[in-house]
């Protein structure tokens, strides 16, 4: 069981030149999409990775968005729409609760298409989607970590999905720290982790997991306790 288990979908509308049988699927999908348009072009290639940054009403490649899915994804049909359950095991709930009226907004399926996936991958990267989306960790969590990140520099809350890596460095310098703190889950004087506190609030570290590496590493710690703290929580997340 891991802390920041976070529903990551990335599209990137790259051709993937591989002889894997999903990377030559989506070639052949990119040029059959983009053959209205002069085909998979480095024009058109460089125009695709700014999909995020289009105009919330105008699609640069009408249509493009409804062949790409329909052809690739099961989160949506031409037929039918956008498919619910789908685009929650995709997305998260918190996403799809967010873009719900646009996944059934336009006039056609062109609109509704581009309309609803702008939308949910506009919103998958917001950090406060992120943190609803970590599964089995306690809505005092969450809350504690969304109170945490607005302590730091909005230019930061960029990197929060890559906790997920367990990174040696931290991505957000002193955030674990943070939450630790505001959760009551370390006792700094006596250098001390409050484990059953921590299994019902963050789910780690898991049942019957082998943690004396991780709590010998607070004894040895030094004055980084920023750094000290997240290396320790990686610890206990990863424990098995």
């Amino acid at each position: 069981m891991k802390l920041i288990t976070v529903i990551v979908f990335s599209i990137d509308f790259l051709l993937l030149i591989d002889a894997s049988p999903s990377g030559v699927q989506e070639g052949i999908v990119l040029h059959k999409c983009l053959a209205p348009f002069g085909g998979y072009t480095l024009e058109n290639d460089q125009r695709l990775q700014r999909f995020k940054q289009w105009s919330d009403t105008y699609e640069e490649f009408p249509c493009f968005t409804n062949c790409y899915l329909n052809n690739i994804f099961n989160i949506y049909n031409e037929t039918q729409g956008f498919n619910d359950e789908n685009v929650i095991k995709r997305f998260g709930r918190s996403v799809y609760t967010a873009c719900k009226e646009k996944l059934a907004q336009g006039n056609n399926s062109c609109e509704i298409a581009y309309n609803g996936f702008h939308c949910l991958i506009n919103r998958e990267d917001d950090p406060f989607f992120l943190i609803d989306n970590i599964e089995d960790i306690s809505m005092e969590a969450k809350r504690a970590m969304k109170e945490c990140l607005h302590k730091f520099n909005t230019d930061e809350w960029q990197y929060l999905g890559d906790y997920v890596r367990f990174p040696v460095q931290e991505p957000i310098p002193c955030y674990t720290r943070c939450f630790v703190y505001k959760m009551q889950l370390y006792n700094h004087r006596l250098r001390s982790w409050n484990i059953t506190a921590m299994q019902r609030l963050l789910g780690v570290p898991a049942e019957h997991a082998n943690i004396e590496k991780c709590l010998s590493l607070s004894k040895r710690r030094h004055n980084n306790m920023c750094a000290g703290i997240y290396k320790e929580m990686t610890c206990f997340s990863l424990s098995q």
